[in-house]
């Protein structure tokens, strides 16, 4: 499961223990992006920071649960086909999920080498009534999807930044999670500097 993690909220913990449940998972990975050139650009939090972050709001939660930190290791570009191969070589023989929104889906098939991408793994959607998954059709034969319902919710990354830079604690936001913020001096800083810089980052 890929992200910004900027921070970390409670519905990126939900989803993961959703998925775990709906799809019978052994595991849920979390990849924290140290980069994303589809969605990213740069973070408000270094990414040691929201990794650190990951492990605390994790911390309370059965899963199992991991953080792959690949992508910060790696050379270049990171794209979501090179986690999947490094998991495929970790986990070798087992089934892969790759879990998202289900507001991804139009845009999946552009993904850098989708092919590879759907080969090592299954496609996961969260679905929020009301939602529809549209351009599946145009994904590489062959692609399995799973559709994933879940109950919508408000919390995001952005508006925790927005309301961390404003003295605030999201109520979203793990108590252990924000204590930390707070001893980091994380999205105050990144917001005096910049602060248009909570709407910049999905």
């Amino acid at each position: 499961m890929g992200g910004g993690f900027d921070p970390p909220h409670m519905f990126h913990v939900a989803i993961a223990e959703r998925a775990r449940e709906f799809l019978g998972l052994d595991i849920v990975v979390f990849l924290p992006a140290d980069s994303s050139p589809p969605k990213f650009g740069s973070h408000a939090a270094p990414f040691a920071d929201r990794v650190e972050m990951l492990k605390i709001a994790l911390r309370n939660f059965p899963g199992p649960f991991e953080i792959c930190d690949a992508e910060a290791r790696a050379e270049g570009v990171f794209y979501a086909a090179d986690a999947a191969r490094v998991l495929a070589k970790k986990f070798s023989g087992a089934r892969l999920y790759w879990i998202m929104g289900s507001d991804r889906a139009a845009g999946l098939h552009r993904w850098k080498d989708i092919e590879k991408l759907s080969e090592l793994a299954s496609f996961a959607f969260f679905k929020r009534a009301g939602d529809s998954v549209s351009g599946l059709e145009l994904l590489p034969k062959g692609a399995e999807v799973a559709e994933v319902p879940f109950v919508s919710s408000s919390a995001s990354s952005a508006s925790a930044r927005a309301a961390l830079g404003a003295g605030k604690t999201p109520a979203d936001i793990d108590p252990e999670v924000a204590a930390y913020i707070s001893k980091k001096g994380l999205y105050s800083r990144a917001l005096r500097g910049n602060p248009r810089a909570a709407w910049k980052i999905p």
